[in-house]
């Protein structure tokens, strides 16, 4: 996954770079600009271990949800009046809160921190400044615990699906204001414990919904 998001991140400053050095008029439509991004997310995490005559056993299973704010930038270039396509990076980490567990005498504390949120997607205008954006999301999340039973999760990615209503004012020289109200849904991911191989844990049900003011430059 960071690897794949690499590759992105290269081709699209390299495409912005060999505008850069083009004409103004093979500028034309290309758009690039920030983003203030209210944020909430939720998801439901499940712990289980398999004993030695193959029966499964949850350990824990919680609901969690969380908020944040972080700042986005993008680009986006226009391949004709009614459709845009471009990339969104969030230049933030969003960091869920710490979760804590006592077993016994025991105390276990999870955090997990969203990292790289890549959304590729394409703006569709529709009648009175209004668009629709539709998007593919791919984010790396990072785990952060202290398992006083021993145990350690690695870090997995996982993918999603963006889909967004939002409205644009343009104002002078191609200075553009938006208002943009969004939903994604990500895919379930697992990890194996890697000091306990008989324990995994899965996060499904992950969803999230953002209200966003972005400001850019149209070329």
């Amino acid at each position: 996954m960071k690897i794949l998001k690499t590759k992105i991140a290269i081709l699209a400053i390299s495409f912005v770079s060999f505008l850069g050095i083009q004409t103004a008029s093979a500028m034309e439509g290309l758009s690039l600009g920030v983003g203030f991004n209210y944020s909430a997310f939720m998801g439901e995490g499940k712990e289980t271990a398999t004993s030695s005559g193959n029966s499964v056993k949850t350990i824990t299973e919680e609901t969690g949800a969380f908020d944040t704010t972080v700042a986005s930038v993008f680009a986006e270039y226009a391949i004709n009046d009614q459709v845009s396509f471009g990339i969104e990076y969030v230049a933030e980490d969003m960091e869920t809160p710490q979760n804590t567990n006592v077993q016994d005498t025991l105390t276990n504390t999870v955090r997990a921190d969203f990292k790289d949120h890549t959304t590729l997607y394409a703006n569709i205008n529709m009648p009175f400044n209004t668009y629709l954006k539709l998007g593919y999301a791919m984010v790396d999340v990072q785990t952060s615990e202290s398992l006083e039973t021993g145990g350690a999760y690695p870090d997995v990615d996982t993918t999603g699906y963006t889909i967004g209503l939002g409205y644009q004012h343009t104002v002078d020289n191609g200075v553009f204001i938006r208002a943009e109200l969004s939903a994604s849904e990500y895919d379930n991911v697992t990890a194996q414990n890697t000091n306990e191989t008989d324990k995994e844990i899965t996060v499904s049900d992950m969803y999230g919904a953002s209200a966003s003011i972005k400001v850019g430059k149209t070329f």
